[in-house]
């Protein structure tokens, strides 16, 4: 039970009824308090009515002096009472000389006042009887009023109602000619019937609001279940995701109110979340990756140089060996070097470095790189179609496009021939200006081309480390390209060589062509072919 009132739930169950029950109850205590009230004036109204219709009209008549109240006490008395109203007559300083009760014939209750209650009542009638004055008439015959009048009749105003500790409702009327008073009438009724009927009416009224409160906690917990149940689905939902279970969500109808919102919030944060996770996955699976091909790449440069020097140390070498044993650990330090590079440039491709393209035409820039890097492949030619590309320009930093197509070149040497020719031509739309770097070598089969941009992947990784390659050449190549906004793609086949691509934005402005048209017709080819010594 009290883990249901610690849900949202029933804490609502729970609100919603507090809030009836105290509406009902204030209800239920100004439906109270309005009836009392309501009863009290009618009770009044109905001794008002008596007083004004007999007590003021023969109350003149009966009692025209002192003699008359002693002589006519009783029957003044018996003409006022009735089942509901009971009378007592007295004088001005407070004696009983009639009392006429209240209820059934046989079973008359007469009205217990005190001395102390009489007098308080006369006092409270005495001023009001000050105010007559003496020139007021009664119409009076033989003690009987001749007619009534139609409108208040002259004599002794009314004073305000007192109620007493007995529950009895009563007024004091003085008796007498106007001008004079020689006695007084006390009219009571009993305020029992009407507090019985306040507490009847508020036992109906409880027991109609027990009724109000069950019926409204049968209709409420369906609707609040029916309110809840988005909630409740985001919670179970939540709950499986903190299981581990990343591909549960709410769907939720997308409405307007605030659970709609909700569910849409939170099943977009799970996604973001999921896919946040999954990169981290495999960011981290990444990571292990690259320091166990790096460890291992790492190793064996370093195992050949533990080796090579162990020996040199250890046994007694002649001169020729010597050298050759000094050539082979310069080769392993510069392969390290290389490698230490390259992870280099990999770590700042993959942090915050950030590159600042500008325009660059493509034809002059790849003139100029041939002819300055073409001597350092020497066994093999570069040929380059200059017309290719026109006067295009492409968006990328020039650092970033020399290192690109170095280890483009270095790459297709790397598996071609001595004297196979290497490639470089492209072409230019209106969207991108994109470079080709085409070699004759064996190619790849489709497997080695979907993870060529694998860091440490060879296709051939004997060859591969004989040649010096490191596995990273084309995964930086993919990562400057990627940074400057470019694209990159390979087509190979076993047995037709490769053709590797790498397309970059246009620039707006371009290289103005009055620039090529100022060369000679033979520059262009002298610069398109390169061959080493």
């Amino acid at each position: 039970m009290w883990n249901r009132l610690t849900t949202i739930r029933g804490r609502l169950v729970v609100w919603y009824l507090g809030v009836m029950a105290l509406l009902l109850l204030a209800l239920g205590v100004f439906q109270s308090v309005t009836l009392a009230n309501y009863l009290r004036v009618t009770t009044f109204d109905s001794i008002r009515d008596t007083a004004r219709s007999e007590l003021v009209v023969l109350g003149p008549c009966i009692v025209r002096s002192p003699g008359d109240l002693y002589g006519n006490a009783e029957r003044l008395a018996r003409l006022l009472g009735s089942r509901e109203i009971g009378v007592k007559i007295v004088t001005p300083q407070g004696a009983t000389l009639a009392d006429h009760g209240f209820g059934e014939p046989g079973n008359l209750q007469a009205m217990q006042l005190s001395t102390a209650t009489i007098r308080g009542l006369i006092r409270s009638a005495a001023p009001a009887a000050r105010n007559v004055t003496a020139g007021s008439k009664t119409f009076c015959a033989n003690g009987i009023p001749r007619h009534r009048p139609r409108h208040r009749p002259h004599g002794h105003p009314l004073a305000p109602p007192s109620a007493t500790s007995d529950n009895l409702l009563l007024i004091a009327v003085p008796l007498g000619p106007p001008g004079r008073v020689d006695g007084y009438a006390i009219l009571g009724r009993s305020l029992l019937a009407a507090h019985d009927t306040v507490r009847r009416a508020q036992i109906v009224f409880g027991l109609g609001a027990v009724m109000a409160l069950l019926l409204a906690t049968l209709a409420a917990i369906p609707i609040i279940n029916r309110a809840l149940r988005p909630l409740h689905r985001v919670a179970q939902t939540a709950e499986a995701i903190a299981g581990g279970d990343l591909d549960q969500r709410a769907h939720l109808e997308r409405t307007a109110d605030e659970v709609g919102r909700l569910g849409s919030a939170f099943d977009a944060m799970v996604d973001r979340l999921q896919e946040a996770l999954s990169s981290a996955r495999r960011s981290e699976e990444r990571m292990r990756s690259f320091l166990a091909d790096a460890s291992h790449e790492l190793r064996t440069p370093l195992t050949a140089l533990r080796g090579t020097s162990q020996i040199l140390l250890r046994q007694r070498v002649d001169r020729a060996d010597y050298e050759k044993a000094l050539r082979a650990i310069h080769l392993e330090t510069v392969r390290l070097s290389k490698l230490v590079d390259d992870l280099l440039t990999l770590t700042r491709l993959h942090t915050s470095q950030s590159f600042h393209p500008e325009p660059v035409p493509v034809r002059q820039f790849v003139m100029e790189f041939v002819e300055r890097y073409g001597p350092a492949w020497r066994d093999n030619v570069i040929a380059v179609n200059g017309p290719a590309w026109g006067s295009a320009s492409a968006y990328v930093e020039p650092e970033a496009l020399t290192r690109i197509l170095i280890n483009l070149v270095d790459n297709a040497i790397r598996f071609s021939s001595a004297g196979q020719p290497v490639t470089m031509s492209g072409r230019s739309d209106s969207a991108s200006v994109s470079i080709d770097v085409h070699d004759d070598g064996p190619g790849l089969s489709s497997e080695d081309a979907e993870r060529v941009f694998e860091r440490f992947y060879r296709a051939s990784k004997s060859r591969s480390r004989e040649s010096g390659g490191s596995g990273l050449g084309l995964s930086i190549v993919q990562s400057l390209v990627e940074a400057n906004g470019g694209r990159i793609r390979i087509d190979t086949a076993l047995g037709r060589g490769t053709t590797v691509e790498v397309a970059f934005p246009r620039a707006a402005s371009n290289v103005d062509d009055n620039i090529e048209s100022n060369k000679e017709p033979g520059e262009s080819r002298s610069q398109a072919t390169t061959t080493g010594a």
